[in-house]
């Protein structure tokens, strides 16, 4: 299976959320760039690529450390955005299983949360050690999936119970490499090794009341579902997600839901 529909509509998505992907995805997402820019030992003159760029936001901080830094992503909206906020990088549109840059290219290379994104990771991580130099690092980030993921267990399980899936495109399973055996076994299959993982304890955050907004504003992914069933399914979705969030609400209105990510480190083997 190819996923054509679905890869159309993940680029789709993302090039219709990058003028606002600061305001929600990007507040979460940006916490783990720290980690990954430390776990992919960024340095002056080092080459560096942020793969699955969005709005740049790694790519911009390594230039500010001294990297050569390079972002690729495959919405060209979200270049556009990354452009004119980092001019020090250097952006392009491109598909990070295909990734247009000739062999042994970077020092590091950073692909913050675009693991569940891409049809096949395990070509996707090929790439990377392609175009990464012999005991060059790769460092990602991907979300933790349920049960152990309070915001993907109530959002996803309420969706698989309710929603129309047959008006779906077919998708990759989105947390196959969730879990630290997955991903650790992915990337020595991909000719990877010292691999090192942390976890990550990030959370989602929205007002009451406007939960769905915000989560369809943040995740692609689910927006491709959500986008195809009916109002009544919707709301039926929605006060599912209601009922549930209940226990994550704090004294001011505010739905603060725990969202763990995984941080990874490897070394392409020589």
């Amino acid at each position: 299976m190819t996923y054509e529909a679905f890869k159309r509509a993940e680029m789709e998505g993302w090039d219709a959320r990058a003028a606002a992907y600061d305001v929600y995805t990007g507040k979460v997402t940006t916490a783990a760039i720290p980690t990954l820019l430390a776990m992919a030992e960024t340095a002056p003159d080092k080459r560096f690529l942020d793969l699955c760029c969005g709005t740049g936001r790694a790519a911009g901080a390594a230039s500010a450390l001294g990297a050569v830094a390079d972002g690729i992503d495959v919405s060209p909206a979200m270049v556009e955005y990354a452009r004119l906020a980092f001019p020090l990088a250097s952006f392009a549109t491109g598909d990070a299983e295909a990734i247009p840059k000739p062999d042994d290219t970077y020092d590091s290379v950073i692909c913050s949360f675009g693991v569940m994104h891409v049809t096949s990771p395990a070509k996707m991580l090929n790439e990377i050690a392609r175009v990464l130099r012999p005991g060059g690092r790769l460092a990602l980030s991907h979300w933790v999936g349920p049960p152990d993921s309070a915001l993907f267990r109530i959002v996803f399980g309420t969706m698989q119970r309710l929603a129309d899936m047959s008006v779906v495109p077919p998708s990759p399973p989105p947390f196959a490499l969730s879990s630290e055996e997955a991903m650790r076994g992915a990337l020595e299959a991909a000719g990877f090794s010292d691999v090192s993982i942390v976890r990550l304890p990030l959370t989602f955050h929205a007002p009451k009341g406007r939960f769905p907004e915000h989560f369809r504003a943040f995740a692609a992914r689910a927006a491709v579902i959500l986008d195809k069933q009916s109002d009544h399914v919707l709301r039926e979705i929605y006060s599912d997600w209601e009922a549930q969030l209940e226990d994550s609400l704090t004294e001011d209105d505010q739905y603060h839901v725990p969202m763990p990510a995984l941080a990874v480190s490897a070394v392409r083997n020589n």
